[in-house]
């Protein structure tokens, strides 16, 4: 295992887009093993980076509020009949509240 870490290694400064190991095996079928796969860079141009951050930082915070409300909602019908109707104010504030958190905006 400490020869696969090491060409691992030394293949992050490579050009090399993928590296693969292929093996014959009894039967004389061969099997391909993929031991080294490039990571794809973001790519924004500068004019657009900001813009970018912003929509990214919009989608974590609006997946954020609905994965939070859905939980609450869940959590208040369990509780009691009808529950998700009657606490759906609360939820939805708190929730929000934990999104514009995860939005790092704190005038809103």
């Amino acid at each position: 295992m400490d020869n696969a870490l090491t060409i691992q290694d030394k293949l992050k400064h490579s050009p090399l887009k993928t590296a693969v190991i292929l093996k014959t095996g009894a039967d004389g079928l061969t099997t391909s093993t993929v031991i080294f796969r490039r990571e794809r860079t973001r790519r924004v141009s500068k004019r657009w980076k900001s813009v970018d951050k912003l929509i990214r930082r919009l989608s974590r915070a609006q997946q954020t509020t609905a994965n939070e409300f859905a939980a609450r909602h869940e959590r208040s019908n369990a509780k009691k009949k009808n529950g998700g109707m009657r606490d759906l104010i609360k939820n939805l504030s708190k929730s929000s509240r934990k999104g514009r958190k995860k939005l790092k905006i704190r005038f809103l």
